[in-house]
């Protein structure tokens, strides 16, 4: 009896680690700056690409150990990178067709790399880390996770939304 206990104590704290998560079309970079929540202040964007087509350009490149090389020719410039919300709003002007952009309750910290996280336990690991809330933009679709099921919630019933969030789900049932 007591292993049922706590195999059912562990199902419970599993499934309440799924994300909710919700697909529509956005129309506008104001439109996705509205689903932000701005309770949560700190912004990470995972394999930012500032210039996602495959050719040469002028950039300077600048380092935080004072590494500077001015006018350098680049291409294929991926990082991730951590911004607040006027970060964001700068990022989103550059029109890029995918972003990742996650949302935590504090900074990451220098030895977490999404890559390196084992897939079974990746959402736990980023909730203890303090994430919130994830969005993913792929050209006019938003996918939006959260372990908060009333963010979700609030995004669906948001008028401006709504309409757009049951389109979507009626079309991927048919």
């Amino acid at each position: 009896m007591h292993a049922l206990r706590d195999t059912h104590h562990t199902l419970t704290v599993v499934a309440h680690l799924k994300m909710k998560s919700i697909t529509f079309e956005i129309e506008s970079n104001s439109e996705i700056v509205s689903l932000f929540d701005k309770s949560v202040k700190y912004f990470f964007v995972h394999r930012f690409d500032p210039h996602p087509i495959m050719e040469w350009y002028k950039a300077d490149v600048k380092l935080g150990d004072g590494f500077e090389l001015k006018n350098a020719n680049v291409r294929s410039m991926e990082f991730d990178l951590q911004t607040d919300l006027d970060g964001i709003k700068k990022i989103l002007e550059l029109n890029t067709n995918q972003l990742r952009i996650y949302q935590f309750d504090k900074v990451l910290p220098d030895t977490l790399v999404l890559e390196h996280l084992p897939e079974e336990s990746k959402d736990m690991i980023l909730k203890n880390n303090g994430l919130k809330h994830f969005f993913w933009i792929d050209f006019e679709f938003i996918t939006i996770e959260s372990f908060d099921s009333d963010f979700i919630k609030s995004i669906e019933e948001n008028p401006m939304f709504a309409e757009r969030i049951i389109k979507r789900k009626n079309a991927l049932q048919q």
